[in-house]
């Protein structure tokens, strides 16, 4: 598959609203530039206006994609400047009290570490746009077009109810593993579900762990996805067992003392969800640890390859089977037309029902394609679906072109929000405030001035993504409003994809930095590579799992990379 690159809908119209709004328009009459930050503003909505075509056109065309990352790097360096002139000419009026009638004296101030005069200033507004330009002549040669047709916002506003997780067709599997999971045995045992990715393994361990619940004396839930640490698991392990555990400080010798007073003479159930590693001395370093359970324990392991299952020697490795075809379309009637399913167009549900039958059994497609098409009530946008070119690709990537599909369907103001999301580590829980409130500090919500409008917008995006299945296991407080939420892990491979280089989760096992990236995470392990990063792209950096002694030293170390 081609290498997206995402495309910068809410910078470049948050640009727009900022060169169009009264304190750029009072900046230009003050200092002489009105007309030339009106050129930068029409050649932004120049571009703008085409950047949907661009979108869907960068599969095809390698150009499309060259031009589109040009444009991002000339765009983000024109905010970054305007950020620059907005912050000093603030500082201006505070200072000088401009605009009132103790002082109406001219300017006198100059922009420190940028320009050092109005006429300096008003040459460097030039090259920028000069940039733009440049940009916008390439794009002629593109053959870009305007006014592709897309949903508005208030057609995907009605989709905004949260969809509940369909589980259809997995009652008899959930029996059979927990038949597996009651079966006394002398020593802990390990069972896998096997399946291809967005089968839903997860789900079915989900399901599973609920319904055991008081038949453990421990019950142990811990995603393991693409880094197998055993230090890092033991630490996941206490910290599911007690939610008040210290391990951030503690050595790998501590940690096993830990397990061994919590698990001695304990039976337990495990879940290790989703396990990519085959490596036989990495398992065998884990489940020395494991075996101070009492007899009957059990470790239950979701993976995607029939390896992993023979390298944890599991007992039992239980081969998850897709959903029927009748199951297949079930589940997509009930997401697609919610509570109008009895009474639905013949020949909508037998193009339906092909449409769930392409999906192979795979319930994430199945629902996928059940939010892309919920509302849609013309034959002709299910006859698109049915006969779209994406069904050959998935002949050789699973599911990924169903789930790009309906990513092309969102709004271009969400596109961004969700590659934003590639930003956390897989299966981690993301608290929805906090989001938002990263949303709207780099400019995605700006649809309005208003903070409260803007958290509304962000709410209204959160539940958009979770009825459509970008996000999913949603958790709400006592009023029922969410309050946090997971990414399926191909949603996630999703968001990195789109995102490309953008975002960066720097873990503790990182050892390289790649690329320039403009949004990172930054674990106390990886605290090396903040000399890496470019200072004069980084918009957001986040700190993750940080003590006091280790932000002391982030300050320190900060100090000096910034010096």
């Amino acid at each position: 598959m081609a290498k997206f690159e995402s495309v910068s809908f809410a910078v470049a119209s948050n640009l727009i609203h900022r060169l169009a709004s009264a304190d750029f328009r009072e900046f230009g009459q003050e200092y002489r530039v009105t007309e030339i930050l009106e050129e930068l503003k029409n050649s932004v909505e120049s571009i703008n206006d085409k950047l949907l075509d661009a979108d869907v056109k960068q599969d095809q065309d390698g150009g499309v994609r060259v031009w589109i990352r040009k444009f991002k790097k000339v765009l983000h360096a024109a905010d970054d400047f305007l950020d620059g002139l907005a912050l000093e000419f603030m500082r201006h009026k505070l200072d000088t009290g401009y605009g009132t009638e103790v002082n109406k004296a001219p300017y006198s101030y100059s922009f420190s570490n940028r320009t050092d005069s109005p006429i300096q200033m008003r040459i460097e507004i030039e090259e920028i746009l000069a940039s733009f330009n440049d940009v916008v002549q390439e794009m002629h040669k593109l053959n870009l077009s305007s006014g592709v047709v897309r949903q508005t916002n208030s057609e995907w506003r009605e989709t905004c109810s949260t969809l509940e997780q369909y589980i259809i067709g997995r009652d008899e599997s959930k029996k059979e593993i927990i038949s597996l999971l009651e079966q006394p045995k002398q020593t802990v045992s390990v069972i896998a579900i096997v399946g291809i990715g967005g089968l839903g393994k997860t789900a079915l361990a989900q399901l599973v762990y609920k319904d055991l619940e008081g038949s453990f004396d421990k019950q142990i839930w811990v995603c393991v996805s693409d880094n197998f640490d055993v230090k890092t698991i033991l630490m996941k392990i206490l910290d599911s067992i007690n939610t008040d555990s210290q391990t951030q400080d503690q050595s790998s010798e501590k940690l096993q003392k830990q397990l061994h007073k919590n698990l001695s003479g304990k039976k337990y159930l495990l879940v290790l969800d989703d396990i990519w590693n085959e490596s036989y001395n990495k398992w065998a370093g884990l489940r020395k640890y494991l075996l101070c359970g009492a007899q009957d324990s059990k470790i239950l392991v979701t993976t995607r390859s029939e390896n992993v299952a023979k390298v944890m020697a599991a007992s039992t490795s239980y081969p998850l089977k897709g959903l029927t075809d009748e199951e297949s379309w079930t589940l997509l009637k009930n997401i697609a037309f919610e509570d109008e399913s009895q009474g639905v167009n013949q020949n909508l549900e037998s193009m339906g029902k092909e449409i769930a039958k392409k999906c192979k059994g795979v319930p994430l497609a199945v629902k996928t394609m059940g939010g892309l098409l919920r509302r849609q009530n013309e034959e002709s946008e299910w006859e698109e679906v049915l006969h779209g070119d994406f069904w050959e690709l998935c002949e050789q990537e699973d599911i990924m072109p169903i789930l790009k599909l309906s990513y092309r369907k969102l709004l271009p103001e969400m596109k961004q929000c969700f590659a934003y999301c590639s930003l956390y580590p897989k299966d981690s829980e993301i608290l929805k405030d906090e989001l938002i409130q990263l949303w709207m500090a780099q400019g995605y919500l700006e649809c309005s001035t208003k903070k409260q409008q803007m958290e509304v917008v962000g709410n209204q995006f959160i539940k958009i993504f979770l009825a459509n299945s970008f996000f999913q296991d949603a958790k709400s407080n006592e009023y029922g409003e969410i309050i946090s939420f997971k990414m399926h892990d191909l949603m996630h491979d999703l968001a990195m994809l789109v995102a490309g280089n953008e975002c960066c989760y720097l873990g503790n096992e990182a050892e390289e930095v790649k690329g320039s990236p403009m949004h990172v995470i930054l674990e106390s392990g990886a605290i090396r590579l903040l000399r890496k990063l470019d200072p004069s792209r980084l918009r957001t950096l986040m700190l993750w799992g940080y003590n006091e002694q280790e932000f002391s030293l982030l300050l320190q170390t900060s100090n000096a990379y910034v010096s």
